[in-house]
Order: C-alpha cells, then sequence, then structure tokens
C-alpha cells in the first residue's frame, strides 16, 4: 500500500486522488456545457489557451493539496510544474485536470479528470491512478501491482482477439496527415469511435468496453495519458508506442507529446501493429 503524508497522518494514494477527482467532479459538472465553461482565461503548460472550466478543475486540485497539507511536486496542464508544501520532491502529482475540454464546453457528455501519483520524476515509477468521468462521476482507478478498478469492481480488458470483431477508437483530430496512417485499421475492425478524451478512452479499453485506441498523431501529451496507462497495464493490458516501446522514461516534469496504441491484450495489439504503417 503506497502511503502519502496527510495533516501528518500516512494516507493511502489512491484514496487522496480519489478524494481529489470528486473535488474536480462537483467543482466543474455544473459547467458542462456552459458560455461561462468555455471563455478564455490564459495559455497553459504547452501554450493552448486555457478555458474557464480548466482553470476551475485545477485550481480544486490546488486547493485540496494546500489544504491537505501534501507536499508534492505538481506537473498540470495549465500551471506546468509547481513545488508544494516543504518537501515537494517526496511525491509528484501529475494531472490533466479537464481530458477532453472541447466536449465539456460544448455539452458532449465525454470529458474526465485524470490524476497520478508516481515516487520518481518518470512516467515508469507511477505508483497509483484515478481517471473521474466529469459527466456522470464514473470512476477508474488503480495502485501498482493491485489491479484496476472501474465503479469499485475488478476492471478487466475484453476477450477479444481478432481486430475483424473489435471496436476501436481512434484520434485523428487536428492531424489529418495522421488519416493515411490509419485507414487499413478502418477497413479492418468492426467499428471505430473517436470519443475526444484520451484519457477516458483508454480506461473504457481497461474496462471491456473498447478493445483498443489508437493515436499516431504524434500530438497526445504524457500527461494526458500517465493515469491511464497505469489503469489499463494493472488491468491487464498494453499501453506501448507504435515502435514497441514503453513510456516509462519519459519525466512526469517534463511536457512530452508521443503516439500510444493502448490495446486490451497482446493477440489485437500485435495485429494492429502488423497492419502499420498502412
Amino acid at each position: 500500500m503506497w502511503l502519502w503524508t496527510v495533516n501528518s497522518l500516512d494516507k493511502n494514494a489512491v484514496e487522496i486522488l480519489r478524494e481529489i477527482a470528486k473535488e474536480v467532479y462537483f467543482a466543474v459538472n455544473p459547467l458542462i456545457g456552459t458560455d461561462k465553461a468555455r471563455k478564455v482565461v490564459g495559455s497553459g503548460f504547452g501554450g493552448d489557451a486555457t478555458v474557464f472550466i480548466d482553470e476551475v478543475a485545477e485550481q480544486a486540485i490546488i486547493r485540496y493539496l494546500e489544504r491537505e497539507q501534501l507536499d508534492c511536486t505538481f506537473i498540470g496542464e495549465e500551471r506546468g510544474v509547481q513545488k508544494i508544501g516543504r518537501k515537494p520532491s517526496s511525491w509528484f502529482l501529475i494531472a490533466d485536470a479537464v481530458d477532453g475540454t472541447t466536449n465539456a464546453v460544448r455539452g458532449i457528455k465525454f470529458a474526465a479528470a485524470s490524476l497520478a501519483l508516481s515516487s520518481e520524476d518518470r512516467l515508469g515509477s507511477l505508483e497509483a491512478a484515478v481517471v473521474i468521468n466529469l459527466c456522470d462521476g464514473d470512476i477508474f482507478e488503480a495502485e501498482k501491482g493491485k489491479g484496476a478498478r472501474y465503479n469499485g469492481g475488478a476492471a478487466k480488458p475484453s476477450r477479444t482477439t481478432r481486430l475483424e470483431d473489435a471496436v476501436l477508437s481512434i484520434d485523428v483530430s487536428r492531424a489529418p496527415h495522421s488519416v493515411e496512417k490509419v485507414v487499413c485499421l478502418m477497413k479492418t475492425v468492426k467499428s471505430v469511435r473517436s470519443l475526444g478524451s484520451a484519457a477516458l478512452e483508454v480506461c473504457y479499453v481497461a474496462s471491456g468496453l473498447l478493445d483498443a485506441y489508437v493515436d499516431l498523431r504524434g500530438k497526445l501529451r504524457t500527461l494526458d495519458i500517465a493515469a491511464a496507462m497505469l489503469i489499463l497495464k494493472e488491468a491487464g493490458g498494453i499501453l506501448l508506442q507504435p515502435n514497441g516501446e514503453d513510456l516509462n522514461g519519459f519525466p512526469m516534469t517534463e511536457l512530452n507529446r508521443v503516439s500510444v496504441i493502448g490495446a486490451a491484450n497482446n493477440a489485437i495489439y500485435e495485429e494492429l501493429t502488423a497492419l502499420l504503417p498502412c
């Protein structure tokens, strides 16, 4: 069990992340689909515009950390790297407070808050993760070595092993060049979706709702996918780059952009990569 010191008391890391996620949910859910949510209020860590709903969500995380006197280095989409407390190097908390902002501001009910905790500044050292659906409160969570859970029950990927039977989520948004890379996949699989929140889509693979998630754009940020990566791995699935390399060596405090394939099992992953590049 991974413990995080809260107000001088040791508390389970997943429990803390769950509490933070719920605070984000209650702060953000009433804003979904409102005009206020889409107001531009600044620019974020990667240079993208920060809208009001993003700012409110990240503020909810910071308020919790400061109120509970949690020491950590916080890595967020809006504020970037921020050291909190007297021993900020004791933990690294990486978060995308609203993954799926376009969906959220338009009222499309598919957006998430994504939080992951690591003892070191590298994705390979993630210890705990929580992803919450900001529209309905569904929670996906994992603790290293202890499996993954979906709304309290065990999360398990699907048993689909052939692409012709598979439902894939493929992201080609804002990257027309990537369409050609996935045409052969779209022709092969049973069905294709594009839902607009990488964290939730990978969690859907972890819980058997999708069979794979594919993003070959080279635009996906590591903070978008960190929590969902641990959840999928702990559920028994796979998340790798298209060349077969993992993301373990990426620093959490750097904004890196990657392409990934998340799959329910080796059979699906291998059939996907055998078709690439199209």
